[in-house]
């Protein structure tokens, strides 16, 4: 090594820039040191004339910054630039997707990228000696496997970490950023396409001045003009999830419901047995879903009927701003059995429910759909009482306590989440709209308020202790819709139930009971599992599966948020439908003024 390089002192055979035939032709160079010279400053077209480069030492110049361009070398896999005077890198630089060393050691930087740890190939960096202030959160990748960050100025990780080497800097990185959602690769989070109407639209150019406005609308929540654009704006202490972590429950929420729904196709109404004949969970896909008298209603990737009326709620609350109506969403509902939703080219929609069946057939249910269904449940009940006598009992008469009003609650969950009794009261008025019996209003309340809770944000839902709090206070809103002793009693085990097997989702003739989704839903709660596992866990068992599945992926998914539901399942949906309903949560997020 020629030492007085480093004091400065060069000899005239440095080179002071790179050859003419480096820069001006193109070569197949895959390694090039032109360390200890003078070079200042790298051509922007070196990365297209020597595109295959995987080796490039620079250290020992001058250079005081790189070409924008530099992010083209897509081959580079180690990069040496120490003893240079960077002072910054250019915001290219994260696109260099194969790099896996990287020496900036004895630079003059004084911040690093926010994203450099996402870079999918580095595994070891070494930033010692420059001006360094902090370190990225990004930089606690659990891929990262050397860091070296000594002598700087950093105050976190503090620099006295940061002077005892590489795994007492990673240690500290990843202690302090465990739960900041930044640690994951980016790639492997979902982003929803947050497309904002004319709501937070004025002078919005980033999230932060987004989320700025949104609390300056918190407290003018009785001026006219802003309750027009956001009729749902929250109050001030409605939650206490940051505004991300609240928008991407509530999109975790929907979208996890509509997976659950998509992929319970597969299994609805079969025996464990079979779902283990034809499914393999470990890569269940829409794919992989069997074409059989029941499965080819639905298309790969398309959700049935139980979603279908998350999104008539939907529709309703968002036509009627914020104000949830029975009417309106009997007209809804009475609409889609007859047309299903024309601009997803549907003909009718599938009516799977005895009791829908029965209530939509009756002349007065658009005027008076409470009535109706409680005349339903009258005629029941009395020919039920008579099961002795010479009655003979309508066939289209069966139990009307299945779940076919269950998954709707879900949606009702989230308008006024900040009030539970305004959530109980829209529960029960929705539900009623077609299913009048106790044991359906108490497990729609119950899987509304459920969700009204999680956004709210109070329960650490990684605590069994919190999680078994929330379920306590949502059972108490289902248990007061209930006054027969033994529907309090069949309520209260379905709600205590700590395992699927205790749930008997596939019990003859009991398969769509109201109250086999909210145990499955409440036991997932309880398994703290992740998404994936814990819906495949009720997918995999049969039964109503999709509508188990429904309820569970919207519990999961809200535990989870939309950033981190299984991408695969996510992105498979079919496109029209998810583009569609992306459409919907865009307009309920404006509504609730959420950035």
């Amino acid at each position: 090594m020629n030492y007085s390089h480093l004091n400065e002192e060069f000899s005239e055979k440095c080179l002071l820039e790179l050859p003419w035939h480096i820069v001006n032709t193109i070569s197949l160079y895959e390694r090039m040191d032109v360390s200890f010279n003078r070079l200042s400053f790298l051509p922007a077209e070196m990365p297209l004339r020597i595109p295959h480069l995987s080796y490039l030492n620079v250290s020992y110049n001058q250079l005081t910054d790189l070409p924008n361009s530099f992010g083209l070398f897509f081959h580079l896999k180690t990069l040496l630039l120490a003893n240079n005077k960077l002072a910054k890198l250019p915001s290219s630089f994260t696109r260099l997707s194969s790099l896996e060393k990287l020496d900036l050691a004895h630079n003059a930087l004084e911040e690093l990228p926010d994203r450099i740890g996402f870079m999918p190939s580095l595994r070891a960096v070494n930033v010692s000696h420059n001006r360094l202030r902090h370190l990225p959160a990004s930089l606690g990748s659990e891929n990262m496997q050397v860091l070296l960050a000594q002598n700087n100025s950093c105050d976190n990780p503090p620099q006295s970490v940061c002077n005892e080497g590489s795994a007492a800097t990673l240690k500290c990185l990843r202690r302090y950023h465990m739960k900041d959602p930044t640690k994951e690769k980016l790639d492997r989070l979902n982003v929803f396409p947050r497309v904002r109407g004319n709501v937070l639209q004025s002078s919005v150019s980033n999230p932060d001045s987004a989320r700025a406005q949104y609390l300056q609308l918190q407290t003018a929540t009785l001026n006219t003009a802003s309750r027009i654009k956001t009729p749902l704006l929250l109050p001030p202490g409605a939650t206490v999830l940051p505004l991300d972590d609240l928008r991407d429950k509530i999109l975790g929420m929907v979208y996890g419901a509509a997976i659950g729904d998509a992929l319970g196709v597969a299994t609805k109404f079969m025996e464990a047995d079979e779902c283990r004949f034809h499914y393999d969970p470990d890569t269940l896909t829409y794919a992989d879903i069997i074409r059989d008298k029941y499965r080819v209603m639905w298309k790969k990737g398309d959700w049935s009927t139980d979603f279908d009326q998350v999104v008539l709620v939907l529709d309703s609350i968002i036509h009627w701003a914020g104000v949830v109506d029975e009417l309106d969403f009997a007209m809804r509902l009475h609409n889609w059995t007859k047309h299903g939703f024309p601009e997803l080219e549907d003909t009718e929609g599938v009516v799977v429910s005895n009791t829908l069946a029965k209530v939509l057939r009756d002349e007065n249910y658009l005027q008076k759909p409470h009535m109706v269904a409680a005349h339903v449940l009258e005629q029941y009940n009395n020919m039920s009482s008579t099961a002795n006598g010479d009655v003979t009992v309508d066939t289209n008469l069966t139990d009307l306590d299945d779940n076919a009003a269950l998954a709707r609650s879900l949606i009702l969950g989230i308008p006024y989440f900040h009030n539970l009794q305004e959530v109980t009261e829209n529960c029960v008025r929705i539900c009623k709209a077609s299913h009048a019996h106790p044991l359906c209003i108490a497990s729609a309340v119950t899987i509304a308020v459920i969700v009204a809770l999680m956004l709210q944000g109070r329960h650490a839902m990684d605590s069994l202790s919190s999680v078994e709090e929330l379920l306590s206070q949502a059972k108490h809103h289902g248990m007061q819709q209930l006054q027969s002793p033994k529907h309090r009693r069949e309520y209260e085990a379905h709600a205590n139930m700590k395992s699927l097997d205790s749930v008997d989702v596939t019990e003859p003739g009991r398969q769509s009971f109201t109250l086999k989704p909210v145990a499955a839903a409440v036991i997932s709660l309880r398994s703290r599992k992740d998404f994936r596992s814990g819906l495949l866990d009720v997918i995999m068992r049969g039964g109503d599966a999709n509508c188990n599945a429904t309820l569970t992926g919207a519990m999961l998914g809200c535990v989870c948020g939309y950033s981190k539901l299984t991408k695969e399942w996510l992105t498979g949906l079919r496109t029209q439908q998810r583009s569609w309903l992306d459409i919907k949560v865009n307009l309920l997020l404006d509504m609730m003024g959420i950035p």
